[in-house]
């Protein structure tokens, strides 16, 4: 029996189940604060720099928080 596994493992028609395909999923906070009322910019660019690093492509923003024109926050939730 042992000698019959090892010859079909060779010939290699054992089936060996396929991986799964997961996705990863992370969330990053975006914060920005200008002079010239470009917060939110700067907020979506910093969130951006860091779902690139990291590497991540495909991005949502689910929340900003925009306190006044020269401070906001935003959230963003990736998956790859």
């Amino acid at each position: 029996m042992l000698a019959l596994l090892g010859a079909t493992a060779m010939m290699g028609t054992i089936a060996t189940p396929a991986s799964a395909s997961t996705q990863e999923t992370r969330e990053f906070a975006g914060h920005g604060s200008s002079d010239f009322g470009l917060a939110l910019f700067y907020a979506r660019q910093d969130a951006r720099a860091q779902a690139n690093r990291a590497g991540f492509t495909d991005c949502e923003e689910y929340f900003k928080l925009v306190i006044s024109p020269y401070d906001a926050t935003v959230f963003w939730r990736c998956i790859r």
